[in-house]
């Protein structure tokens, strides 16, 4: 009996130490795996300072003539060559744009020539000139999906001049969009403040996710909500842009207004009370508001649900399923005209950008060397 009891008093005994010895291995191990995290995150960082510019603006070809206008911005470079994806807000209207890089502990300035243009997603392509050595470049993430709400992401860039900040955070959502729907753009409470326009929001391995474009902010300072322009988005652009110097979009050619809601009917009802109710179908999809140039076959109060059989139930999806033809490609739409369902054929337009109204004139007057002070 007791020598029963001593083996299972042994037996006890080895799991204890068993357990015992596991469990210190585990923490041991977990030490290990968060100083290797960190090291590589420390890596991730140092090697994509390497592919980060500053940009400086001003108005005037000398700009010297008012400081106050000058302004910082960043740039990724995208590819060995040297070419730069930068924001359109920075380099609209600036006549003096220098690119800086950073080599071997001093900045080299650069001209730059801007050499793609996409206003309504606000990117900018420059070329770097003078530049003879290959550089380093960032690549972009692969696929959408994989920049999911709660991913890891940090910004990096040179807000307010001050070179080199990296602000970390998380993904918010990747499904805001920006002055467009056809523009995805990605929230994040990765701080972004002035001067981090431009750069890219990295994940943590180091590519580009999207490009840093504006921060949400009642007080003109970081309150941990900033868009980024979607990675594809930005791909898709860097191409057309590569390519043409510009970006096409394909429209319809028409005022709409949305329904499917109560509220937005309520809206289509107060602008033209004229309108028999009966005539504004209760349906998701979106309504024509004007007759004025109109494409063939369609009319004033038609109401939109479908593009080649593809039914949508608001603007952003609208705009998605328009986002996947060409301009010059006929579509069928599916239309509603007083209680009856009709096809109409119609060929795509380039959608029209008016960017003065996108990036009105901000800031005082612009300083004129020839004005005269005011009288005493």
């Amino acid at each position: 009996m007791n020598v029963i009891k001593y083996f299972f008093l042994m037996c006890l005994l080895t799991v204890v130490i068993s357990c015992a010895t596991f469990n210190i291995s585990a923490t041991d191990n977990n030490v290990l795996v968060d100083a290797r995290r960190a090291l590589k995150f420390e890596t991730v960082i140092k090697n994509s300072k390497a592919s980060i510019v500053l940009l400086a603006t001003s108005p005037f070809e000398e700009p010297m003539t008012d400081l106050s206008q000058s302004a910082v911005c960043s740039g990724a470079i995208v590819d060995e060559i040297g070419h730069v994806i930068t924001n359109y807000h920075c380099i609209h209207g600036q006549k003096s744009i220098n690119l800086y890089y950073h080599d071997k502990d001093i900045f080299d300035e650069y001209s730059v020539e801007v050499i793609g243009k996409d206003p309504l997603a606000d990117l900018a392509l420059l070329k770097v000139n003078g530049m003879t050595k290959k550089l380093p470049y960032l690549k972009f993430a692969k696929g959408v999906e994989e920049i999911k709400e709660g991913s890891e992401v940090f910004a990096l860039g040179h807000p307010m001049g001050m070179a080199w900040t990296v602000t970390k955070g998380i993904v918010s959502s990747n499904e805001r969009y920006a002055r467009h729907p056809y523009i995805h753009a990605i929230q994040t409470d990765a701080a972004i403040n002035k001067g981090n326009s431009g750069g890219p929001l990295l994940n943590m391995q180091g590519e580009i996710v999207g490009i840093n474009a504006l921060m949400v902010s009642r007080i003109s300072e970081n309150a941990g909500v900033g868009l980024a322009i979607r990675g594809d988005v930005v791909e898709t652009s860097l191409k057309s842009m590569m390519e043409t110097g510009t970006v096409s979009r394909p429209a319809i050619g028409i005022q709409i207004m949305p329904l499917g809601h109560p509220s937005q009917r309520k809206a289509v009802m107060k602008k033209f009370p004229e309108v028999d109710p009966e005539a504004i179908p209760n349906v998701s999809g979106m309504i024509i508001s004007t007759d004025e140039d109109l494409p063939e076959g369609l009319k004033l109060f038609d109401t939109i649900i479908g593009i080649n059989e593809t039914l949508f139930n608001d603007g952003v999806s609208f705009s998605n399923i328009l986002s996947k033809y060409k301009v010059g490609e006929e579509v069928t739409l599916m239309v509603v005209r007083k209680r009856r369902y009709i096809l109409v054929k119609v060929t795509l337009r380039e959608f029209p950008v008016d960017v003065d109204r996108l990036y009105p004139p901000r800031g005082p007057k612009p300083f004129d060397p020839e004005e005269k002070g005011p009288k005493n």
